[in-house]
């Protein structure tokens, strides 16, 4: 069964785009269809809008570039790393999830 893809989610572009080879998603770790699908499946419920989510994974990739600039010895973090952050993030400043200390 073939499910009707969202086209906020499908077609980003800029720096939040999602990974692609030959038109098809790109994951390297079973964590990071993971962690896709949760977030897409949240937003599918209403607890956020997509461009909620945009915007953190947009300041994720941004912070991480800007760690990795300023110190050499770290490398930037992949994309899925940033998404997750995006979604950490996100979920916090819902109150969907408790901030952790």
């Amino acid at each position: 069964m073939k499910r009707d893809v969202n086209p906020h989610i499908a077609d980003m572009s800029g720096p939040a785009a999602l990974p692609r080879q030959s038109g098809e998603l790109v994951f390297h770790a079973p964590w990071e269809r993971r962690v896709f699908a949760m977030a897409v499946a949240l937003c599918e419920q209403g607890l956020y809008t997509w461009d909620e989510f945009r915007e953190r994974l947009i300041a994720a990739i941004a912070a991480g570039e800007r760690r990795a600039q300023q110190d050499p010895a770290q490398r930037a973090p992949s994309y899925y790393e940033s998404w997750l952050a995006a979604f950490e993030r996100l979920l916090a400043d819902k109150g969907i999830v408790g901030r952790g200390t």
